[in-house]
């Protein structure tokens, strides 16, 4: 059997005293820097939340052949691309009384998603991988991205002999089950009983040691009063507004993986190395619902229900070399063994959605907070200058 060990890496300093089967390769950790500062660039440019520090351990899973690589890291990353959805989805609105003509009102906004305890792990049993087996099946729990700081299950891949080709430890959690995600929005009275609520950074470019990286955000919403169009509802004690919004990012990273990233002086190289190395991820969101709010002296008590979407998608594109083993269980790596876009996984979310909040206003300054629940339960608040 051919060993594909694509993309090793190690993640922390206990693996790095690993077997020769398990040294580390650079373009491991290129590869999750690469995810992990396409989601921080996109967080600090847009307003988004860093949430992903410790992707650079996604690497880890990418030594196993295509499919189990998917599988694995759907199952790692999984917490943190529904998190990622519900983060844009929420804090659109504080009130569902809408500006008058003109209106302006700047807010910024932190959202806190909370990982449900069930999230924070998974049943690599459960996975069905086809290539890589438990050394020890009794320990088949594996932290997720949100999940604890420990090292999960050894997984090891077998050759035609039954012998073992290579093996890994599934990575560590980044511990942080509790994912904080900024936000910047400006809304406007554009038309009667209307607002216009937007979210926009151009494309942003970024060199990081040699690959070219850009990222780009945008979202738009709506709100409408339409009490005031209904005989007898606007004089109601409370205002009630029907809102819809789409979201999305978009980032891409050059890489570059290369024979010699794998360190292996003694295999045999016949590859051609390629330019088409690239990385990308694309987060939409959607949210349609209804908001109610009631105003209380310098209070204002609001809520909202409605449908929440959302589909991460992460992509690796291109022809990287894999270290293989020949008939005579020699090391090579050739053209042949290649492998072509290795990754491609998704994370979607459907929910109905909830939220809960009240806003304190003096003057043009006023400061909200919610709690809000779709995928998982997360807390919003935020500070807003403005005039209506």
């Amino acid at each position: 059997m051919r060993n594909l060990r694509l993309f090793e890496m190690r993640g922390s300093a206990r693996q790095r005293k690993a077997s020769v089967d398990q040294k580390p390769a650079r373009f491991g950790m290129r590869f999750g820097a690469r995810l992990a500062v396409i989601t921080v660039f996109t967080c600090f440019f847009f307003g988004v939340g860093s949430i992903v520090n410790a992707q650079s351990d996604v690497a880890e899973f990418l030594k196993a052949e295509k499919v189990d690589a998917n599988t694995l890291v759907q199952a790692y990353l999984n917490p943190y691309g529904k998190a990622f959805g519900d983060g844009l989805n929420m804090g659109w609105y504080n009130s569902a009384k809408t500006h008058k003509l003109g209106g302006l009102d700047f807010a910024i906004i932190a959202t806190g998603i909370q990982i449900a305890t069930s999230d924070q792990a998974f049943d690599i049993i459960k996975l069905k991988l086809q290539k890589l087996s438990l050394e020890n099946p009794s320990d088949h729990l594996a932290p997720t991205v949100a999940g604890r700081m420990e090292l999960g299950p050894k997984l090891v891949a077998k050759d035609s002999d039954g012998s073992t080709a290579f093996s890994f430890n599934t990575p560590d959690g980044a511990g942080m089950n509790f994912v904080p995600m900024p936000m910047v929005q400006l809304t406007f009275g554009a038309l009667p009983h209307t607002d216009l609520i937007g979210r926009f950074v151009p494309e942003v470019k970024y060199d990081n040691d040699g690959d070219q990286m850009k990222v780009d955000f945008w979202g738009i919403g709506v709100k409408h009063n339409f009490m005031e169009w209904l005989p007898g509802l606007k004089e109601l004690p409370f205002d009630a507004a029907v809102f819809g919004s789409i979201s999305q990012v978009n980032g891409q990273s050059g890489l570059t993986l290369t024979p010699e990233d794998y360190n292996e002086p003694t295999a045999t190289v016949t590859y051609n190395n390629t330019n088409d190395q690239l990385l990308k991820l694309k987060t939409k969101t959607s949210r349609f619902g209804l908001v109610v709010s009631k105003k209380l002296g310098v209070l204002t008590f609001f809520g909202g229900l409605g449908q929440c979407k959302s589909e991460t998608t992460i992509n690796v594109f291109g022809k990287y070399p894999v270290l293989s083993k020949d008939s005579k269980g020699n090391l090579i790596i050739s053209d042949d063994d290649a492998i072509y876009d290795p990754v491609s996984i998704s994370f979607k979310t459907s929910n109905f959605c909830a939220d809960l909040g009240v806003r304190l206003k003096l003057g043009f300054f006023s400061m909200f907070a919610s709690v809000n629940k779709a995928e998982y339960v997360s807390y919003t608040s935020g500070i807003s200058l403005g005039f209506r």
